[in-house]
Formats: C-alpha cells, sequence, structure tokens
C-alpha cells in the first residue's frame, strides 16, 4: 500500500510539472498574440479553440489565463469569462510613471555595464528602425521597437529590473500601440531612440537617463493625445 502511495505522489507530481510547463509555454503563446495585435482590448479568450490550436488541454489554459490575470494582462467576468484586460488611460499613466523611472536607471546601468559592441548593436538598430520609419510601416517598425527596447534591457545586465520593466511593457501592450499611430510620429519616435544610443555612446549616465525618460514621457504625451 505505501508503496503505491508513493508511485501515486510521483506520478502526481510528475502530471503537475508537466501541467506547469505546457501551462508557461501556453501563457507565452497568448502574450505573443497580445503584443502581435491577435488578440486586442475586451476580446474573450476562446479555450476550446486555443486548446485545439495548441494541442493541449483546456487545464493548461486555465492555468495560463490565471497567471496572466494575476499579471494584469487578462481579467476575467463571473459567468463570462476570460478576457483581455480594458485599461484605463488613468491606469496606462501610471504606469508610464513607472516605466520612466525604470527607463532612467536602465540608461545609467548601461552606460555601467554595456561594452561598445553592445551599444554599436543598439545603433545598429536604429539605423534600420529608419528606413522602416521613412516608410511610415508601422506593424514592422512596432516589432523592431520593441526588440530595441529588450536590448536595452538586456544591456543593462540586472534581471530584477528586467522582471519589473518586462512586466510593465507587457501591459502596455494592451495600450501603446495607439501612441506610435499618429502621422510622422514613427521618425519622433527613432529620432528619440538615436538620442538615447549617442549619450550611451558618450558615456554621459546624466544624459542616457535624460534621454530614456523624456523618450518614455513623449510616448506618454503621443498616446494619451490619441485617446
Amino acid at each position: 500500500m505505501r508503496k503505491d502511495a508513493t508511485a501515486n505522489a510521483a506520478i502526481e507530481q510528475i502530471s503537475r510539472r508537466r501541467e506547469k510547463t505546457l501551462s508557461t509555454i501556453v501563457g507565452e503563446a497568448i502574450e505573443e498574440m497580445i503584443v502581435s495585435g491577435e488578440l486586442t482590448a475586451g476580446d474573450r479568450i476562446n479555450e476550446s479553440a486555443l486548446a485545439t490550436r495548441l494541442g493541449v488541454s483546456r487545464g493548461p489554459i486555465r492555468e495560463a489565463c490565471r497567471r496572466l490575470e494575476e499579471a494584469g494582462l487578462l481579467e476575467s467576468a463571473t459567468n463570462q469569462g476570460v478576457f483581455v484586460r480594458e485599461m484605463s488611460l488613468e491606469e496606462a499613466r501610471d504606469l508610464y510613471e513607472v516605466r520612466g523611472v525604470l527607463s532612467g536607471l536602465t540608461g545609467r546601468l548601461i552606460v555601467k555595464k554595456a561594452n561598445d559592441s553592445e551599444i554599436s548593436g543598439l545603433l545598429a538598430r536604429v539605423d534600420e528602425m529608419e528606413s522602416v520609419a521613412q516608410a511610415n510601416d508601422f506593424s514592422t517598425y512596432y516589432g523592431l521597437n520593441l526588440a530595441f527596447h529588450r536590448a536595452l534591457i538586456d544591456a543593462a545586465a540586472n534581471p530584477a529590473l528586467a522582471h519589473s520593466y518586462r512586466s510593465i511593457a507587457n501591459q502596455l501592450h494592451l495600450y501603446r500601440r495607439r501612441g506610435l499611430v499618429q502621422k510622422g510620429s514613427l521618425r519622433v519616435s527613432n529620432e528619440e531612440h538615436r538620442a538615447i544610443v549617442d549619450a550611451l555612446q558618450a558615456r554621459d549616465e546624466d544624459a542616457a537617463e535624460r534621454a530614456m525618460r523624456q523618450h518614455v514621457a513623449n510616448g506618454w504625451a503621443r498616446m494619451s493625445a490619441s485617446v
């Protein structure tokens, strides 16, 4: 009896670990759908359709949704289901305020920690975005913009900062696309990116912090003006 109980406990533990792994994969897939714009604020999460599409049972879907609700990306409504969160302007503003502070710190840490090759890589990304911005190719620019900001966070080499920043950035995907749609805003956004890299290349901590925080403040201004 004891052997059976031990075996059953082990099987249950393995099952929970497998479920956890699957739910993580599912959660990442749902996040990507939100980032890409496939899922937008107010959309209902169709568990059956997602389970079929991803080749999993509905259990990992539910677990992933619970985690994403805790992360602020989804919200549940009693007897209605789970939906992509609809963020208010005030909530977005609060997140932008924190993002600005974290971005300033990111600039300082890059100056201290990043090597010349990493900063040159950031400049190459800005150059790539320049032609896309000139063509006003919003979809391509949006993806490159996300990659640029991820590269900034990676260059800061601070896992705690990265965790906090990405949590905020993920939530802001529910709102951020609006701030880049205005006419000419892609070019303006990339000019701000270039100012950031210029400060990083100069190894000027104060200028890097100012440029990073100003970019976030300007992003908020563009977004709030488009509402």
